[in-house]
């Protein structure tokens, strides 16, 4: 996880899914109103990242891959960070963003 040094906006990070259903993805501002947003999404089928803006609270990421394993980030507080996570020679099966006051 690497902190950004330069000013990025806050924004939230919506999906289409088929059949045109919008759905809020980890980090979008809704009802649950979390302390963080973030933006700039990339994944490849071993490491995925993402920028996020932590507003309130502290955030960290959460890495699942095809051995089984979960790889949980450092908590962090606010600021602008670049969240990522790295399966190795294993497939990227899930990740998350995890948000706590």
């Amino acid at each position: 996880m690497k902190r950004l040094t330069s000013g990025l906006r806050a924004a939230a990070v919506t999906a289409v899914l088929a059949g045109g259903l919008l759905v809020a993805l980890p980090g979008a501002a809704s009802a649950n109103d979390y302390g963080y947003t973030c933006k700039n999404w990339k994944d490849s089928s071993h490491n995925w990242s993402a920028d996020c803006h932590v507003t309130r609270g502290k955030a960290r990421t959460v890495t699942e891959c095809a051995n089984g394993k979960t790889y949980y980030g450092k908590w962090v507080g606010r600021g602008y960070w670049k969240f990522d996570g790295e399966c190795g020679k294993y497939a990227l099966m899930a990740t998350d963003i995890q948000w706590k006051k």
